[in-house]
């Protein structure tokens, strides 16, 4: 998992950059049907870790703890997050219960939900698709895919656009000096 952890980290201004590029603006024209992902089994299947993080604890987190790869520039993304629930499992069975679970967000199977990033390597999969509604994400669905673990990463909150263009504009200013 910890293998996991760092590679989300190097990946968080790919995926920021990715959302850019995509383009929250053209939700717009979705429609309001809003994708609801049942995850109360998954409470109660064995083999399967579950983390919640609930707004008050992240309320209670040093802000300064929130830099990710020490940028700065992400505390607009990280403030913007109102909890966080994250689903793992090693086991094959489980695995498979969590693949059928979010079925309906990697499958896109709704209009509200756009994919913002897809990244395969040796390691696995990761994608990173987005509920939309109007210019903003409302949650952001991170899915780490490999070989022996299944992770669901699961960011509730409001991201908008501008803080988005701000991480990634802050961020490149300081790689380039």
């Amino acid at each position: 998992m910890k293998s996991y952890t760092t590679h989300l980290s190097r990946l968080s201004i790919i995926a920021l950059s990715m959302i850019l590029l995509v383009g929250l603006p053209a939700s717009a024209q979705r429609s309001s049907t809003r994708t609801r992902i049942n995850t109360s089994k998954l409470l109660e299947t064995k083999n399967i870790d579950v983390v919640y993080i609930s707004p008050a604890m992240l309320q209670s987190v040093p802000k300064a703890s929130l830099k990710i790869d020490g940028a700065d520039a992400m505390s607009g993304i990280m403030d913007g997050i109102t909890s966080i629930h994250i689903y793992t499992s090693s086991d094959r069975k489980a695995i498979q219960e969590l693949r059928r679970t979010f079925a309906p967000v990697i499958e896109l199977r709704h209009s509200d939900l756009e994919q913002l990033m897809y990244v395969k390597d040796d390691n696995g999969v990761v994608n990173l698709i987005g509920q939309l509604q109007g210019d903003n994400a409302t949650e952001l669905y991170m899915i780490v895919s490999g070989d022996d673990e299944y992770t669901v990463i699961n960011f509730s909150g409001s991201f908008s656009r501008r803080e988005l263009e701000k991480a990634v504009t802050q961020d490149n200013r300081k790689r380039k000096k």
